[in-house]
């Protein structure tokens, strides 16, 4: 298991990747012709601080990494990283999803377009939620998949846990170290 240290790591690059996905795909679904630097600026800053105080705070990482082991998964195989990313995409995805709706419809009620009929009617924070959690949690969970390991491994430099292993892995009863001789 990781230390506290590398999970919070782990989450600031780790919500540093999500949060920009997240905004670009944000701000190319709502139409717009192209990417204004301060919608996307704002946007990013406000998924990335959402997300990086919730997995500081709440430990997402290790609850999904206990999901994965509760499902038999071997901790470092592809299906540990594929059952611990659904969880934890499912969760960000959950406090992500709604700061975010809030902030880019509002709180209140608004009118929006049906995509069935084209009739202009009223909806609540709660269904504008569940529809962007429709639409986004695949790409969360993707993006989730394929930023794991770079969020991993930059976390692991950074708290130096991978020189931790190393050294108690040479240092361990009944294991050579190896030597220079020809």
């Amino acid at each position: 298991m990781h230390s506290k240290k590398y999970y919070i790591i782990y989450g600031l690059f780790f919500s540093l990747f999500v949060a920009a996905v997240l905004c670009l795909c944000l701000t190319i679904v709502q139409g717009m012709p192209h990417i204004d630097p301060v919608f996307f600026g704002m946007s990013f800053l406000v998924a990335f601080v959402t997300s990086f105080v919730v997995t500081a705070v709440i430990p997402l990482a290790r609850i999904a990494a206990a999901c994965a082991v509760y499902y038999d998964a071997k901790p470092g195989s592809v299906a540990f990283r594929l059952i611990q990313n659904v969880f934890f995409s499912t969760l960000i995805m959950f406090f992500l999803g709604i700061v975010m709706t809030a902030f880019m419809t509002g709180i209140g009620d608004v009118q929006a377009v049906s995509t069935l009929t084209g009739e202009v009617m009223m909806t609540n924070l709660f269904d504008r939620f569940v529809s962007l959690c429709l639409q986004f949690w695949p790409v969360i969970v993707i993006v989730a998949f394929l930023c794991d390991p770079a969020a991993g491994g930059l976390a692991t430099v950074i708290t130096g846990e991978g020189r931790k292993k190393a050294k108690a892995g040479a240092a361990a009863p009944g294991t050579e170290a190896p030597t220079a001789s020809a």
